[in-house]
């Protein structure tokens, strides 16, 4: 009898339950950066050649060819006698002009584009206990407290 009661408290006296909760997360954090850069280069170089030639030619001629010497001719108070008198005037004028124009552009156009692709795991784990107490084992004490007393009380 004395077993039955030993094995029966043992049982009734037990450690509270004990609830265990984990929890894992695992976060993933993901980034790309761009970056573009855009470079525009002109060199515009210009070359101007300009020539200007002016030619201005005058020209007075004056022939006097002699026919009968004894009849004098006047011309700008110069006697002449007897003369054919040719008198020719020549004008010429001439311009050239030359400009030249020369119109260098260069044009470089260059793109860089630099990408970063940065990716990150983290694991977060969490644990929480939970644990009621239970009270049986002073129950269980109660009534082996009780169970002793009748058995003591029928002895007697």
């Amino acid at each position: 009898m004395k077993k039955y009661i030993f094995i029966a408290l043992l049982f009734l006296t037990s450690c509270s339950a004990r609830k265990v909760q984990i929890e894992k997360e695992n976060i993933k954090k993901d980034s790309i950066a761009t970056t573009t850069t855009n470079v525009k280069t002109v060199d515009s170089i210009k070359k101007t050649d300009s020539t200007t030639i002016n030619t201005n030619i005058d020209i007075d001629e004056i022939i006097v060819t002699p026919i009968d010497s004894t009849k004098p001719i006047y011309i700008n108070n110069v006697p002449y006698k007897n003369v054919v008198l040719k008198i020719k005037k020549t004008k010429a004028n001439t311009l050239y002009t030359n400009n030249k124009t020369e119109s260098e552009i260069k044009i470089k156009d260059s793109t860089a584009i630099a990408t970063v692709k940065k990716s990150e795991v983290s694991t977060k784990e969490s644990k929480k206990v939970d644990s009621k107490p239970r009270y049986y084992y002073l129950l269980a004490l109660l009534v082996l407290i009780l169970i002793m007393y009748f058995l003591w009380r029928q002895r007697r």
